[in-house]
């Protein structure tokens, strides 16, 4: 039987969105160039549920610390991310805070015209821009030794809501981590993940537990006509929450973001 950390059941309302209009990769950058790049910092709340490992765990949580340069500070509300000499060699790669990924698949939590498809002087695209991300995370297991590739694991693109867009799989073979199982690394929230009160590693930000899938999956990454995430889900193909099975996963988040000083 599941063990059920809260009661809210947001998976079975979130995961039975439909889809939409399909667009070309020329219409989404199209529509992304469009989104202002004006730089903001706002505090967001996430609502989720993860059904994982036979288990549910839900969170209820609002980012609202004060984000600092090159450290990772739990709870802290959005910051576009910063480079650190002390993990990054090449001074090529942007390491982004946890606040700035999403709770539970590390999906950029805002795209504009400047992150969202970055190409390098030999025209191969940056590993850190917004779309590499993404993709990554739908379709990582794409042309991998003994993946499962039908033609449709692909991403595609999607109008969705209010003038926003979505960046979808359907059936795709992925293998991605899941953030935050069970919980945020927070050390002051959690000192029973740090009994030995070493600290939090900052150069490998991980859980302290398996939280790598290895999965056919349906997965939708959704944001508003301004650029910001509104809502991540996946689960894997037929998935039921009425079923105890520790090898289905599903997961669902949506948010909400409060603008100002």
């Amino acid at each position: 039987m599941k063990k059920k950390f809260l009661s809210l059941l947001l998976l079975p309302l979130v995961l039975t969105s439909c889809g939409s209009k399909g667009l070309s990769f020329a219409e989404i950058k199209q529509k992304v160039d469009s989104l202002s790049s004006e730089l903001k910092y706002p505090y967001y709340r996430v609502i989720g549920t993860l059904d994982f490992n036979n288990e549910v765990i839900e969170v209820d949580a609002t980012f609202d610390k004060t984000p600092s340069n090159e450290t990772l500070v739990p709870y802290a509300r959005y910051n576009e991310g910063f480079k650190n000499s002390k993990l990054d060699k090449t001074d090529n790669v942007i390491l982004y805070g946890l606040s700035s990924r999403s709770y539970w698949l590390r999906a950029p939590l805002r795209i504009t015209k400047d992150n969202f498809y970055v190409v390098d002087e030999n025209g191969e695209e940056n590993k850190t821009c917004a779309h590499y991300i993404i993709e990554h995370i739908i379709t990582s297991y794409q042309g991998e030794k003994g993946a499962i590739n039908p033609p449709s694991s692909v991403m595609t693109y999607e109008l969705a809501g209010d003038e926003g867009f979505a960046f979808v799989g359907n059936n795709v073979h992925t293998q991605c981590n899941i953030d935050n199982y069970p919980y945020y690394p927070d050390p002051a929230a959690h000192p029973e993940l740090d009994p030995d009160g070493i600290g939090w590693d900052e150069e490998n930000p991980l859980p302290c537990f398996d939280n790598r899938i290895n999965a056919k999956v349906n997965v939708r990454l959704e944001y508003n006509k301004d650029g910001w995430l509104i809502k991540e889900q996946l689960s894997s193909i037929d998935y039921n929450y009425n079923v105890s099975s520790a090898s289905q996963v599903a997961l669902a988040a949506v948010y909400s973001y409060t603008f100002g000083s």
